[in-house]
């Protein structure tokens, strides 16, 4: 069966991804992202933009899970195909940081997969006008009630978290 999928939900689509492969062997992280000036993050190769051109989020969240050999990313926006070697995944995302000024630089908060799916709870209020209309269509699923961890909390524990050097010796080294 395919994994329920929403475009501009990434945080529920991961949620559902990893509701979906509870009983998958090996270690699984819920990697959430965001721009190291406190915004927007750059992102290569995402389906929203122009594979050849970085496309601004204001946050990402994907999958890593790990058979114990190596990491594989599950970025469902990404143009990449699912799931993708962690090392491609990241120089296919984040190509240089040259390219990017530093504001935009990725900054990444891990989360226990466990940890995402019984704690996490989407208000999905961020995607609200000002005036109660939807910026994007919400999901056709409820709303995912967990322990209280918002999406807000999870984006501020990324931007204090740590950054791209750090990410990649952490998936890369297993």
């Amino acid at each position: 069966m395919p994994n329920p999928y929403q475009a501009y939900w990434c945080e529920e689509n991961i949620w559902q991804l990893a509701s979906r492969q509870a009983s998958a062997a090996g270690e699984r992280l819920v990697i959430v992202l965001t721009g190291a000036g406190g915004g927007e993050v750059a992102c290569w190769q995402q389906r929203a933009g122009r594979a050849d051109q970085p496309l601004l989020w204001d946050y990402h969240v994907v999958l890593a899970a790990c058979d114990g050999t190596a990491w594989r990313i599950w970025d469902l926006d990404s143009c990449l195909g699912c799931p993708v070697p962690a090392a491609a995944w990241l120089s296919a995302t984040f190509p240089s940081s040259q390219l990017v000024e530093p504001s935009f630089q990725p900054r990444f908060a891990m989360f226990l997969a466990a940890t995402w799916l019984s704690t996490f709870d989407s208000d999905r209020s961020h995607m609200r006008l000002a005036d109660g209309s939807w910026q994007q269509p919400p999901p056709p699923w409820p709303t995912i009630r967990g322990g209280g961890l918002t999406l807000s909390e999870a984006v501020e524990q990324a931007r204090g978290g740590c950054d791209l050097a750090t990410m990649r010796r952490r998936l890369l080294e297993v």
